[in-house]
């Protein structure tokens, strides 16, 4: 039976654009569930609810607010209410605080652990619910890819193409692919990211003095901020 979901119809229509699907996918979820947000920030109770539980967003998650056009004011309104919210529950906090966060604490949407490993930031303390935001792109990125997995021989070509998944989304695929799945996600990543190489070579070869002045292919020219792409997500400066 033809699958026809939504999150099926999005990731084929992704997958053909460069880069990883699942990061396109993910957060393209996350984009569209913060617009809501920022529509309903002055109205909907339930929003505030959700901002005094997590404390806002993380920090890339409500610098994404601003990005929205014509939209700042409503930004207000979801940070005033985050911080009214976490000057509330500061003696809360303070109370429940085993010792003081490193300053870079909540930048990125830390995700509940057990305990974080050296050289790594805490997790929030319980009391704090996650990124509502993070937690939306975290389950679009399950859904993406199970989906992918389970038409993977349609999505193979194009994924190829795009130049394969980002790192943190291949491993995260080929620890629930069965032994097929892996096979062919390695192939595909092995592939594309040799392509990869070789373009940086280019790149960097024609850089060199007796090489400065001869043209550069666009793959290349792009290599530096593929590679980055591929080894972190994707993660675009708004």
């Amino acid at each position: 039976m033809k699958d026809t979901t939504a999150a099926y119809q999005r990731l084929q229509a992704l997958i053909l654009e460069e880069g990883c699907p699942v990061c396109h996918l993910s957060q393209e979820a996350a984009t569209t569930y913060l617009d809501t947000i920022l529509w309903e920030s002055s109205t909907d109770l339930n929003v505030h609810e959700l901002l005094t539980a997590s404390l806002g967003f993380c920090g890339r998650h409500s610098r994404e607010l601003l990005a929205f056009g014509g939209q700042r004011p409503a930004a207000a309104v979801v940070e005033r209410s985050s911080l009214l919210a976490a000057i509330r529950r500061l003696p809360e906090l303070v109370a429940d605080a085993g010792s003081p966060p490193p300053s870079q604490f909540r930048l990125w949407g830390v995700r509940h652990q057990p305990q974080a490993r050296k050289g790594e930031q805490p997790p929030l303390p319980d009391s704090i619910k996650p990124c509502p935001a993070c937690v939306r792109q975290i389950d679009e990125e399950s859904r993406g890819i199970k989906i992918l997995l389970a038409h993977l021989e349609e999505f193979t070509s194009p994924l190829l193409t795009a130049g394969g998944l980002c790192l943190p989304h291949f491993l995260q695929a080929v620890s629930i692919a069965n032994h097929t799945e892996r096979e062919a996600l390695l192939n595909i990543q092995q592939s594309v990211w040799a392509t990869l190489a070789e373009n940086l070579d280019e790149f960097i070869r024609k850089q060199m003095h007796h090489h400065h002045g001869e043209p550069i292919s666009e793959p290349a020219r792009q290599a530096v901020e593929r590679t980055i792409d591929g080894l972190t997500g994707l993660y675009p400066v708004r």
